[in-house]
């Protein structure tokens, strides 16, 4: 067992990495990761700033505080605390917080 403490000091956008595991190349050549961590953004901040992100991997992440706003390019919708969100992997994705938060995040593919 590993134990992987979350210290976190809200910043304007903070984005605290906890840890990364390598998969090893499967029967089907593809190779499995996981990154896991935590992600705090005062009131109004936007990620990315501009324009939209998109990963490699599949994104689950679990609004641990705040509120946010989700912009994707098929629409809008407002995240809150404890609510669990699916990006799958390659889909453009945007937040920006409405209040102070912090994002639990897990990427995997």
């Amino acid at each position: 067992m590993k134990l992987y403490p979350t210290k976190f000091t809200p910043g304007i956008l903070e984005i605290s990495e906890l840890f990364e595991l390598i998969g090893e190349e499967s029967r089907r050549d593809a190779t499995t990761n996981l990154k896991v961590g935590v992600a705090g953004f005062q009131d109004g901040v936007r990620h990315p700033l501009e324009g939209m992100a998109a990963h490699d991997q599949d994104e689950i992440s679990i609004i641990l505080e705040g509120d946010f706003l989700l912009e994707t390019p098929e629409g809008k919708c407002k995240c809150r605390t404890g609510d669990v969100v699916h990006i799958p992997a390659g889909e453009e994705h945007a937040s920006t917080a409405f209040e102070n938060g912090r994002v639990f995040y897990v990427l995997f593919g």
